[in-house]
């Protein structure tokens, strides 16, 4: 079987990096064509990781080697770390051992960048139930051909220990029950779309306006749905298996639907403070995760509109309490996802823009096809994107952007 790739993909390097910075021009480019060089940058490191699929923890290399090794000046490379710090694929480590290391591993790092930019187009949750429905389904019917005897072990594993468990252990356990149903497909073109509608659910519930019977309810419903649905495949019934999937979908769209982000609502303090109580790995660590959060919450709070100014780099820096340094950090995964812009000499200051598909998609192939993706696999997955239950004329960001990506 051919693997896909576009016309697009076959120009794409896979093995190293580009030219170097012209050093003639590096004295006298002024600092918004630096930026965007560092933002090239952190591109280019970002495919040399996902290519050579370094593990999390990989030492990647020293500042001023990777700095000779890039063609660049320093400047430049940290601005490119910072790109790829803030959304989470490297860190920095400094004294003995120190250097740049893989952060996290390149699935994740690649559904959450298309989980923010849905967050950013602001998609429907009919659409998003109806996508995760067909998917879902699609899942369960590869399960129950090629869930092997090891994998139906460690469900029913899970299943047994999970039930008397408080409700925090319960999710960390029983949500890996649907993560293996999904894996057991063996298409990495599902696998990486269920994964972006599930990390929409999680920051959905990060900033949930349900009280907190409602709040803790709907976890409860969610761990009882995938328990019934991991035993209704166990026991080989496909029909309640189905039907489980449905509830699981209608409780994953509560929790979108209620999210005062999608709902484009004030946040007030205290919603995301639940959730990191609940939630502690999901606190920003960072000042900088931090105010990149903020950011966002600016955004959407107060419905700013495309070319609108969110100050310049001074008035954001004070707004938030930090140094520009760490402003700039906050900033490079919303610039990397092309949803703000620093405007130099004229058009100074912070602006909206509207996210670029293209690099989405684009890093969503070259991730694809580095999981082995054949068309097979994509063809399989367009076809439930197609008959997707939706009114005739209903937007369709989701599939769009999805069948988009598996084009072969």
């Amino acid at each position: 079987m051919r693997e896909c790739r576009s016309s697009e993909d076959k120009v794409i390097k896979e093995t190293g990096v580009r030219t170097a910075e012209p050093s003639a021009k590096q004295g006298s480019a002024g600092p918004g064509r630096r930026v965007k060089l560092a933002v090239q940058v952190a591109r280019d490191l970002e495919n040399k990781i996902l290519t050579m699929k370094w593990p999390i923890g990989f030492q990647i290399g020293q500042e001023a080697a990777l700095a000779s090794e890039l063609g660049v000046s320093r400047w430049t490379l940290r601005e490119a770390v910072r790109v790829l710090e803030a959304a989470g694929l490297v860190a920095s480590r400094k004294g003995a051992g120190g250097g740049l290391y893989v952060a996290s591993n390149a699935h994740d790092f690649v559904c959450q960048m298309v989980s923010s930019y849905f967050e950013f187009i602001h998609i429907s949750g009919a659409e998003f139930s109806a996508v995760m429905t067909a998917l879902g389904d699609l899942a369960i019917v590869r399960a129950f051909d090629r869930l092997s005897q090891e994998e139906r072990d460690e469900i029913e594993g899970l299943l047994k220990i999970s039930a008397p468990l408080p409700l925090q252990q319960q999710m960390e356990r029983i949500g890996s029950v649907h993560k293996i149903l999904v894996r057991a497909s063996g298409n990495p073109a599902l696998s990486l779309c269920m994964g972006v509608l599930k990390r929409m659910t999680s920051d959905a519930c990060i900033y949930s306006r349900l009280d907190d019977a409602q709040w803790f309810g709907a976890f409860a419903d969610m761990m009882r749905t995938i328990s019934d649905l991991g035993r209704a495949v166990l026991d080989g019934d496909i029909q309640r298996a189905h039907s489980a999937n449905a509830e699981l979908s209608a409780a994953h769209r509560l929790m979108l639907e209620a999210s005062v982000i999608h709902l484009r609502q004030p946040i007030a303090e205290a919603i995301p403070e639940r959730a990191y109580n609940f939630f502690p790995p999901a606190r920003p660590v960072k000042k900088a995760e931090g105010v990149e959060r903020g950011i966002r919450e600016m955004i959407f709070a107060d419905g700013t509109t495309i070319g609108s100014s969110l100050g310049s780099e001074k008035e954001l820096a004070a707004q938030f309490g930090v140094g520009r340094w760490v402003l700039r950090e906050a900033l490079r995964s919303l610039e990397q996802l092309g949803v703000i812009e620093m405007g130099w000499g004229g058009r100074i200051g912070l602006r909206v823009v509207s996210p670029d598909p293209a690099t989405i998609t684009d890093a969503c192939r070259r991730q694809l096809r580095r999981e082995g993706m054949r068309r097979q696999h994509a063809t399989e997955v367009r076809a439930v994107l197609k008959d997707q239950a939706l009114p005739a004329g209903a937007p369709t960001p989701i599939s769009d952007l999805f069948e988009n990506i598996l084009v072969c």
